[in-house]
């Protein structure tokens, strides 16, 4: 609660108090101003606590009790010598009420995150070490169940229970879904980055935790998307906008004015949209900014060599299918028997499972693909919760379409788009231009090309990158997080409190 309504709230009590002394020492009189003005006080003083959520029974009981007697006394039309009874019993009611409002307006904001995936959780972390910071917040992460979707040959879709609450980073205080009890903590604020509910074919969170659920033990229910949008055409973030538009979100947060201009064209409601940006970026710039290596072994492994990170997207082998493998596979063959080349394969976590279930033909061979990685001292297969450490160790990022390509401009290193299909006329309303990366099939790119500029440092593309990033992404400046977090904390404080 703010600190002007906590003052009114207290004020109009203790307002109340001194009119019930009038009335006390007037009973035999007229009082009926003094009473209409004290059953106004009443009754804004309990709607202002439960609006704040810091009412409880013990609150609500004497403010009923008063109530009851105020109306008593209002419509009181002779003298009685129980009305001094009354009077009295106000006034202790009133002074007890004062003490617990003093106690329960003091209480903190109760914050809780509640992300599915750990690979994701650098779409929450800036915003929670925000919270955790917040001497006026009790902060909770709570990991929630999802399950990992695969189509089976009879046709029904089998659900493989997931929790990752073990895989957030060491110094994320977690607390395990089945000890936590919504209905009891009754969050101020929760934050989530899944908007899918029973929408999404590749994962579900448990039904406890659908959007329409969780909205029930909170007013301000906030999705922050896992995706750092801009590497598509426009068209695609119809449907995406359109099913957040169909959830329960007090706030979504974008991650430019552009994106709050689709999203309302989509039907998001203005009034919940903040485009602050992506709190992946916050968390990547930390990284980056943080020399410590986890992986020293690596980097010690690949340290005289020109590493290259090929990241492969959910969607790469599903539509590419034996095409896709056959490129992956050329890309490994290039790279594995090099004396002055190393790769880093980041397949999308949850890629394998996704290929079993919608491309059970490329399974097998896509298996044997990735176990062959380890035979090769150039070749690495990264199936770690964070890319960050493979953009530190890599020189360059060879990748598809997505979310990855925003994020490496970062590193401040060249990014080949090995992606065929991709035509500079399909992308011209496109928010972030693609073509400021190196694309294969433009201008005679190749691979081998690419490879070569890289290891010749002769990037001319860098500042064509930085400013396409800028026009796509707001405070690129590490402080998207924290400017998440004040401006919700802001908005549940002045109208919840």
């Amino acid at each position: 609660m703010t600190k002007n309504k906590r003052e009114k709230v207290l004020e109009l009590l203790n307002t109340l108090k001194e009119a019930i002394n009038y009335i006390c020492l007037n009973i035999d009189k007229d009082y009926k101003f003094m009473s209409e003005i004290s059953l106004e006080a009443i009754a804004t003083v309990e709607y202002e606590l439960k609006k704040s959520k810091r009412s409880d029974n013990s609150i609500d009981k004497l403010i009923e009790l008063i109530k009851k007697d105020m109306y008593n006394l209002h419509n009181k039309i002779n003298y009685t010598s129980e009305d001094m009874n009354t009077c009295n019993r106000l006034t202790n009611n009133i002074q007890e009420a004062i003490k617990l409002a003093e106690k329960r307006l003091k209480e903190k904001i109760n914050v809780v995150f509640m992300p599915y995936n750990a690979y994701m959780w650098n779409s929450l972390e800036s915003i929670w070490k925000e919270a955790i910071q917040d001497d006026e917040c009790n902060c909770y992460v709570v990991p929630i169940p999802y399950y990992k979707l695969i189509d089976r040959p009879d046709g029904k879709i089998e659900g493989i229970f997931t929790y990752e609450g073990d895989l957030l980073p060491d110094y994320v205080d977690v607390i395990n879904y089945k000890e936590f009890d919504l209905s009891k903590v009754n969050p101020d604020i929760i934050y989530v980055h899944n908007q899918y509910d029973d929408c999404n074919n590749a994962t579900m969170v448990h039904s406890d935790y659908f959007s329409y659920n969780l909205k029930k033990y909170t007013n301000h229910l906030v999705y922050s998307t896992y995706a750092t949008l801009g590497a598509v055409q426009t068209w695609f973030y119809k449907p995406f906008y359109s099913l957040i538009a169909s959830r329960k979100f007090d706030k979504v947060i974008v991650q430019s004015d552009v994106f709050k201009f689709i999203a309302q064209t989509y039907g998001v409601d203005e009034n919940t949209i903040i485009p602050l940006g992506t709190p992946k970026f916050d968390a990547l710039f930390s990284s980056l900014n943080n020399d410590k290596l986890n992986n020293d072994e690596l980097a010690d492994k690949f340290k005289n060599k020109t590493v290259f990170l090929w990241a492969t997207n959910l969607m790469k082998i599903i539509n590419g299918r034996h095409n896709a493998l056959d490129q992956i596979e050329n890309l490994f063959d290039i790279i594995k028997n090099s004396k002055d080349y190393a790769l880093i394969y980041r397949p999308h976590p949850l890629e394998l499972s996704y290929v079993k279930s919608k491309a059970p033909e490329c399974f097998d061979r896509y298996m044997n693909l990735l176990e062959k990685i380890e035979n090769y001292e150039n070749l690495y297969l990264d199936t770690s919760p964070s890319y960050y450490e493979s953009f530190k160790i890599s020189d360059a990022l060879i990748a598809d379409t997505s979310s990855l390509i925003l994020e490496y401009i970062a590193t401040d290193k060249p990014i080949l788009i090995y992606d065929e299909a991709i035509k500079r006329e399909d992308y011209s309303d496109n928010i972030f231009d693609m073509f400021t990366n190196y694309v294969v099939g433009e201008e005679n790119m190749t691979v081998e090309k690419f490879i070569d500029l890289v290891v010749n440092k002769k990037d001319t593309k860098r500042y064509e990158r930085w400013n396409a990033l800028k026009n796509t992404v707001a405070n690129l400046d590490g402080t998207c997080g924290e400017k998440i977090y004040k401006t919700v904390k802001r908005d549940v404080m002045i109208n919840y409190y």
